[in-house]
């Protein structure tokens, strides 16, 4: 039977998590999938604990020497048969009823994309009283101009497999910012986004998430806000200089605080203030606060 959900899931080192992480696919009451696992050069025994679920017929295991998420995330899309494509890392835990009740939603208001609030664990898989929550219906100019509001990671979303056919899959250029590049072509190319208003998965916050690693945020983030100045998806030139300055204050205030580098967020905050003069009242009413 072909199943109408393919799963993909980008594994790198994940010999922690990744059980846990299968399971919660194994526990879904939604049983119409496929999951498609991708082993990214993983050199720990992830190897290893995936092979103990290969008697499943449901589940695809793949190897590809090191190339990183994207290009994992594109051969498990060129491989998988289903209607939907949702995506699963290795280090985070979907609830009982997510592939359940975003299928449900998806063919009920004829939508093209789907995803949900999510809770934050920490590495022992303890929640630590913090949700993410999305808005109904995000815009394109939400995220373009970082306005702080959820969209999803990609272990929160679901898609008609339809869609890559317009916007293409992952852009390999990119790790940390994949997702965020893939959701502005969604909806830079009018197709329907919305939100499922409660918790469906976990998303885990420790040391390793790409997130945390402050030279890759850069690079990435940098590469994205120039992709979509050469797409011409800012409405207007102001605007485009609001995008950049707050992209330019998040570095500052990123290099600042977590990536023990002053002078680089000094010269981020700079590069800010010139962009978006405007942002110096967001520093005064900080400062004011603290």
């Amino acid at each position: 039977m072909i199943p109408e959900t393919s799963i993909i899931m980008p594994v790198y080192n994940a010999e922690k998590y990744i059980e846990e992480t299968i399971q919660s696919v194994l526990n879904q009451t939604y049983e119409n999938w496929e999951l498609i696992i991708i082993n990214d050069g993983s050199n720990d025994k992830t190897d290893g604990i995936i092979q103990n679920y290969l008697t499943n017929i449901k589940i695809h295991y793949y190897h590809q020497n090191n190339s990183g998420v994207s290009v994992a995330r594109n051969f498990g899309i060129s491989k998988s048969r289903g209607k939907y494509i949702s995506f699963l890392d290795a280090d985070d835990i979907w609830l009982l009823s997510n592939l359940e009740e975003k299928i449900f939603f998806l063919k009920k208001e004829s939508i093209d994309a789907v995803y949900s609030n999510c809770d934050i664990i920490d590495e022992n898989s303890i929640n630590i009283n913090k949700t993410l929550t999305g808005s109904k219906t995000p815009t394109l100019n939400d995220i373009l101009s970082i306005k702080g509001n959820y969209i999803t990671a990609p272990s929160g979303i679901i898609l008609k497999k339809e869609i890559f056919d317009t916007i293409g899959t992952f852009d390999t250029n990119l790790s940390n910012n994949a997702d965020q590049d893939l959701w502005i072509r969604l909806l830079a190319n009018k197709f329907k986004l919305e939100l499922i208003n409660k918790s469906l998965w976990k998303y885990r916050a420790h040391k390793n998430n790409m997130s945390k690693n402050i030279s890759l945020l850069e690079k990435d983030s940098i590469y994205l806000i120039e992709k979509v100045n050469k797409n011409n998806l800012f409405e207007s030139q102001f605007f485009k200089k609001k995008c950049f300055g707050k992209l330019y204050y998040m570095l500052a205030g990123s290099w600042w605080k977590n990536g023990n580098n002053k002078f680089r967020g000094l010269y981020f905050l700079l590069k800010s203030i010139w962009n978006y003069p405007q942002i110096t009242l967001r520093i005064l009413k900080k400062k004011s606060v603290n």
